[in-house]
């Protein structure tokens, strides 16, 4: 969806872009509060940390997961299983520690 929007962008955004707009002005302005002036190059692993986040969490409160009937676990919200917690947090600080290695802090 976001090809489809990128490829008509105008000056006065019409209802998709506005919105594709919004929320990345959202995810900079975040990056930028909690990381500082520096804060560039990890707009996108935020944004898609964020975004994976979000979708995971509505799937689970907006899908009814009970109604299908499947066996335990098969059909779940990502964020239900804490192995996906324990992934995303591994990312976090693999992504932390090779930053503060190339920068040498």
């Amino acid at each position: 969806s976001a090809i489809l929007i990128i490829q008509n962008l105008q000056t006065i955004p019409a209802f998709g872009q506005n919105f594709f707009e919004y929320v990345l002005e959202f995810i900079r302005d975040v990056s930028k509060t909690q990381i500082g002036e520096e804060y560039g190059p990890w707009v996108p692993f935020i944004g898609t940390l964020f975004l994976f986040i979000f979708v995971s969490n509505w799937s689970g409160a907006l899908l009814p997961w009970k109604i299908i009937q499947l066996p335990h676990g098969e059909l779940a919200a990502p964020t239900n299983d804490i192995n996906t917690t324990v992934a995303l947090a591994l990312l976090t600080s693999i992504a932390y520690f090779i930053n503060m290695e190339l920068h040498k802090l």
